[in-house]
């Protein structure tokens, strides 16, 4: 994309240090440099060499990142390869707001960056929520929270894995939303971030007021709105959610006393990547601006230096909500499948993840099976078995799950196996080692139990038919 559009590129090439194309060269006098910084410092303006080099770390970790440089020249930072990066430089014009293909384009070709940005979010509410918990303070109330953060992240690394492995993201169904409770559940999820900054959220939530829609733009456009604003606001500052409607209009004002914005960040708070925090994406404001669009909405933000910030963002009212209900992925599945059978036997679980691997081995264990628990395949051959099924990850240090399926099956200690795995299962499999299920990860208790209900009932029917 860059090069069709003519754009100034450098990029890292490991010994060679760092290659220009034509209009790079031209516009810093140099066809190689021996690193990036290096390359920008004509241009860095005020911008310090610490500020670079973080810069390009988080780009070569995978976190894309823009800085402004002197005379308005904008450097993007984004992911080149396994931990290398490039930049990306246009004038100040050049991906200017109002070059909607553009920004379209810049914001569709990220969807990953995007979905980090959920699990960050997810998962530092999660972490914020364990810790109060681990003090003693609202147990009941954190693993409330700490289920529903679970729940958001686990969404968004399946719409993530999904793109990997190149199957449709599953849209969710347009629905009818409680805004209201929406709000009321990001006031929450806050309170852990908020009490480290000594930060006030207030809340002036009018009940049942309804939009309709997807679910996770809706959740976008509150959550990001309100994490934004704690993270901008200095100590001991506030924070208001309020939600009001009028006719036919809902309206989230979220409001902050903070330090406010000069004209020029207001003006490009919404673009993809621009940010002026040091830690910072730049997707936050972006998704929520995308997401007001795919609501029917607008969005009008107030700041100045001083003054605080207002955002406030007008959706169409819808008439009712549906009866409330827990929140449930598309991705999950009804089954007969009586979840609580009792499982007997000895069951296998070899995985190099300790979480995931006790997680697994719990489970089984709850309802009644014996497991034997091994992180490489050595140990895992060392218990002669037999098992009645293993579960085997697909990625095992230097060796494949197929192959440590193989050779358990070839040792005698195992027949029916499930491959437990986060990617695709590779075409060419070890003879031996094709498994009888996939278990796609992440994934429920409930999925987990309906790959074992499935092999084992395959097992029992063949039993039955041969005897």
């Amino acid at each position: 994309m860059c090069e069709s559009l003519g754009l100034p590129l450098l990029e890292e090439a490991g010994s060679e240090g760092v290659r220009l194309n034509a209009t790079a060269g031209e516009m810093l006098g140099a066809a190689r440099y021996a690193s990036l910084s290096a390359a920008l410092r004509p241009l860095a303006g005020e911008r310090s060499a610490a500020s670079l080099e973080l810069a390009v770390r988080r780009a070569r970790a995978g976190e894309p990142s823009e800085l402004v440089l002197a005379e308005g020249t904008r450097a993007l930072f984004v992911p080149h390869g396994a931990g290398r990066a490039c930049v990306v430089l246009a004038p100040a014009l050049t991906l200017a707001a109002d070059d909607a293909a553009l920004q379209r384009r810049a914001l569709a070709t990220d969807r990953s960056a995007r979905v980090s940005h959920e699990l960050a979010n997810a998962l530092g509410a999660i972490a914020g929520w364990a810790r109060l918990a681990k003090e003693g303070a609202r147990v009941d109330e954190a693993l409330d929270l700490i289920e529903k953060s679970a729940e958001t992240a686990w969404s968004a690394a399946r719409t993530v894995l999904g793109e990997v492995s190149g199957q449709a993201a599953q849209a969710s169904d347009p629905s009818v939303i409680d805004l209201s409770a929406f709000v009321d559940e990001a006031a929450r999820l806050l309170i852990p971030k908020a009490l480290k900054k000594k930060v006030t959220v207030r809340t002036s939530i009018t009940p049942g007021l309804c939009v309709a829609g997807d679910r996770s733009s809706a959740w976008a456009i509150v959550w990001n709105l309100a994490t934004n604003a704690v993270e901008a606001l200095p100590t001991g500052g506030m924070l208001t959610l309020q939600l009001t409607a009028t006719g036919p209009l809902v309206h989230l004002c979220v409001t902050d006393n903070g330090p406010g914005m000069s004209e020029e960040v207001s003006a490009r708070v919404f673009e993809p990547y621009f940010t002026t925090k040091r830690s910072g994406t730049g997707l936050g404001l972006a998704m929520v601006k995308q997401a007001v669009g795919e609501l029917g909405g607008t969005v009008l933000l107030e700041s100045a230096h001083g003054k605080g910030t207002r955002f406030q963002v007008d959706l169409p009212r819808a008439a009712h909500a549906e009866t409330p209900r827990r929140r449930v992925s598309s991705a999950k599945r009804s089954s007969g499948v009586f979840l609580a059978e009792h499982l007997d036997g000895r069951f296998l679980v070899l995985d190099d993840d300790a979480a995931l691997r006790d997680m697994i081995a719990t489970a089984l264990q709850m309802r009644g099976a014996q497991v034997v628990v091994a992180s490489t395949l050595n140990e895992a051959l060392q218990d002669k078995g037999p098992f009645k099924l293993a579960l085997v990850d697909l990625l095992l240090g230097d060796q494949r799950g197929d192959t440590a399926i193989a050779r358990l099956r070839a040792a005698g200690s195992v027949k029916a196996a499930v491959l437990v795995t986060g990617t695709d299962v590779p075409r060419r499999l070890t003879p031996g080692g094709e498994p009888d299920a996939v278990l796609r990860k992440p994934f429920e208790l409930q999925e987990l139990f309906e790959r074992v209900a499935e092999v084992l009932g395959r097992e029992r029917a063949e039993q039955t038919a041969a005897g």
